[in-house]
């Protein structure tokens, strides 16, 4: 990638940076830009030099004269006088500009500025176009010469004379990426992307600065940010049913019998929405005594909240030492192995993932979880026959379990709708809606019936859901979300509602990472950046790996640098909110 851009950069600056019969787009595209407008400040110049030169005009033909003349002859004079020398002006500044050019050719590159120099000196200001084109060429010239402050500085003045000079603007943006200054670099790539439609140069360009500064941002920060949401927390590990550190026997158990250990702590923590002190704790109960009745579930737990916090390694480690064990019963190595899977996803690693879901499914034969939890994954990755016949054989296994039940159906909608079937889709959501009564207040059920009707283009009916559920999970900060995302995709004009919930969203969450993601779109899509590039350095503190940190402080800085752009160009944000609702993480979203 690199060694492609430096062959866009070295054949744009060597062979059509002096304005000629190559650069008829470029022109074109200055033209263009021209009669869009130049800024107010040069037109006010430009005028005011005009008046200055009219009346100096009158009275040098006044001086010339000492007979009466009518007015208008005085006007009509003073005007072709004027004309006159403008285009003796412009006619001498291009001369000087085509001396520039072939001097530059000629790879004498003072020689060339120095023209330009003059070119600019004697051009009149009204001539913007023109006056634009010297002061490219001029910094095409300090371009070669690798002064690249100037290159900025003389590329800065004439886009400030044309705000749409594509060939201009890349060519700041190359000097300023060449210096280190990445931002205006990304700026004025995401500016000529806007311009000229998305060139792969263009965005390739971006890319690579985008990828600099996100490395350069991650750099800065402490080694752990995760903030863990309590709504992420309580949902993800709702995703494993029967979770053996959840039994509350086992708990209660724990703090009769030893009340002031590390790992009682450690669910006090838990309770308490400490979350982070969790491991720490966990590995001071795995120090201080050998032979713990409770060293594996300490470990299930520790190993929990690293994959939860996102550090990856460290909870493979504690789950492999869980399943190696030949201590470890059949309910603790069965959760052990699905949240090993589990965090393979997490790394994008889907042939590890079905690899270790595949052994799952033979060790524990009898078990409907593993084949849920893979049908899941099948289905993100569009095998939807095989996920079917998963979650067939889950509901052989067991006939009432909703998880198994909930799946079906949303695999099901989209094996309509991927065949065109409606009759299959309508009847999968009909399905779905049969459960309401008893599955209100399921948090689990509620998400995966409004975002199997969203993704099937049924916003009035999914918002429906989402008030009904709302009045039954009141404190559901991504049920809250969700339904402010529908209600802009639906109609952009219930900007004012949808602001209402994603800040009532926040209250009740303020690390919930889902939701400062959508409020962030919400404010891009309002043209509001910097509040957008706020929210996405809140989620950076909230989210976990090393991989989504990339991805969210890439959006910081992309936002933060289109937001420019697009304010400079006088244009609205070209994004829109998401129609269809994306499943969460915990329900098997990819991470």
């Amino acid at each position: 990638m690199a060694s492609y851009l430096r062959t866009v950069a070295k054949s744009s600056s060597s062979s059509t940076s002096a304005d000629g019969p190559a650069n008829s787009l470029g022109k074109r595209l200055v033209k263009w830009g021209l009669i869009i407008g130049v800024p107010t400040a040069v037109c006010v110049a430009a005028y005011l030099v005009y008046r200055q030169q009219q009346e100096q005009a009158k009275k040098s033909a006044a001086r010339r004269s000492p007979l009466p003349t009518p007015m208008a002859s005085v006007n009509e004079d003073t005007a072709s006088g004027l004309e006159n020398r403008t285009k003796s002006r412009l006619t001498v500044a291009i001369e000087l500009k085509n001396e520039g050019n072939l001097k530059y050719r000629d790879q004498k590159f003072h020689e060339a500025i120095e023209a330009y120099t003059r070119a600019i000196e004697i051009c009149p200001m009204e001539s913007t176009e023109e006056l634009s084109q010297f002061y490219q060429n001029r910094a095409a010239a300090w371009e070669s010469l690798k002064d690249y402050a100037r290159v900025i500085e003389d590329c800065s003045k004439a886009i400030e004379l044309n705000q749409k000079y594509v060939k201009c603007i890349q060519r700041r943006a190359r000097a300023a990426e060449t210096i280190g200054n990445f931002e205006l670099a990304l700026e004025d790539y995401s500016t000529v992307c806007f311009i000229d439609s998305y060139q792969p140069a263009y965005i390739m360009a971006a890319d690579k600065v985008l990828t600099d500064l996100a490395k350069r941002y991650m750099e800065t920060l402490p080694p752990s940010t995760a903030e863990l949401s309590k709504d992420f927390v309580r949902t993800s590990l709702n995703e494993f049913e029967d979770d053996p550190i959840l039994n509350q026997s086992f708990i209660d158990e724990l703090k009769r019998a030893q009340p002031d250990s590390s790992l009682a702590r450690a669910y006090q923590a838990f309770d308490e929405d400490r979350y982070t002190d969790i491991p720490s704790l966990c590995t001071n109960e795995l120090e201080s005594t050998t032979d713990s009745p409770y060293k594996l579930e300490t470990l299930l737990l520790r190993g929990s909240f690293y994959l939860l916090m996102g550090s990856y390694a460290e909870a493979l480690a504690d789950f492999d030492t869980i399943i190696n064990d030949p201590e470890a019963t059949e309910k603790i190595r069965l959760n052990t192995e699905l949240k090993r899977a589990n965090c393979k996803i997490h790394q994008r690693d889907i042939e590890g993932a079905l690899h270790f879901y595949d052994q799952c499914v033979a060790y524990h034969p009898n078990e409907c979880s593993p084949r849920v939890h893979r049908g899941m994954l099948k289905t993100l990755l569009e095998n939807f026959t095989e996920a079917h016949d998963d979650f067939i054989e889950a509901l052989r296994i067991s006939p009432t379990n909703l998880r198994a039940k909930y799946q079906k159906l949303i695999n099901d909608a989209k094996i309509g709708a991927k065949e065109h079937r409606n009759d299959r889709v309508e009847r999968a959501l009909s399905s779905f809606e049969e459960y309401y009564d008893t599955s209100k207040q399921d948090i689990y059920y509620a998400l995966a019936i409004t975002s199997c009707f969203l993704d099937n283009d049924r916003k009035d009916k999914a918002l429906a859901y989402l008030d009904k559920f709302i009045t039954h999970i009141p404190s559901n900060p991504t049920l809250l979300a969700l339904k402010a995302n529908c209600l802009m995709s639906n109609d952009p004009s219930n900007n004012t509602e949808a602001e209402r919930l994603y800040i009532q969203a926040l209250d009740i969450d303020p690390s919930n990472e889902t939701v400062l993601t959508m409020f962030a779109i919400f404010k891009c899509n309002q043209n509001q950046f910097e509040e957008a590039a706020a929210l996405y350095e809140r989620a950076i503190h909230c989210t976990r790996g090393e991989e989504k940190l990339m991805q969210y402080a890439a959006l910081l800085y992309a936002i933060r640098a289109q937001g420019r752009a697009i304010k400079r160009l006088n244009l609205n944000f070209p994004g829109g909110f998401p129609q269809g609702g994306a499943l969460p993480n915990w329900m098997g979203g990819m991470p």
